[in-house]
């Protein structure tokens, strides 16, 4: 996939094929349908919430369907990654996708939470629902099916 494929994609519009969506609690994992409203693109999310010592830690992917390649991932509390270049991020990172020569179809580029002023992060106060919402208005996914969300 191409950087302007990835930047079409994020821009489309997308939902939630269910009507109602319950978010997993601490411990539980979970993965949504979602597809675009103005073309037949599919999308995945994944939310995982599985951290077995620190139950601050999740991961939220945003995947494209057809190829089930990953777009964008948050990992919170997980251990910290190691780009191409050799820099090295926090344990609170984003994932978002970068064309390469040899695309293995993952995300081996990471930037640090703390600063990207897209997502609303502070380590001392990790709080789930407020980086969920940020990270569905990166995405460009709409919440109104969200269950507890105001």
């Amino acid at each position: 996939m191409t950087d302007v494929e990835f930047q079409n994609l994020m821009k489309l519009k997308k939902v939630f094929v269910k009507e109602a969506i319950e978010l997993p609690n601490n411990g539980e994992n979970e993965t949504y349908d979602l597809e675009s409203i103005a073309t037949r693109d599919k999308f995945y999310l994944d939310v995982d919430r599985r951290g077995r010592i620190e139950l601050s830690r999740f991961k939220l992917q945003n995947r494209y369907a057809v190829t089930k390649l990953p777009l964008v991932r948050i990992d919170i509390d997980s251990p910290p990654h190691l780009n191409p270049d050799g820099t090295k991020t926090s344990r609170n990172h984003i994932h978002i996708y970068k064309e390469m020569d040899n695309d293995t179809g993952n995300l081996p580029w990471a930037y640090d939470l703390e600063g990207f002023e897209q997502i609303n992060f502070n380590e001392n106060r990790i709080n789930f629902m407020e980086i969920f919402s940020d990270f569905c208005e990166y995405c460009n996914i709409s919440m109104d099916n969200v269950q507890g969300v105001i």
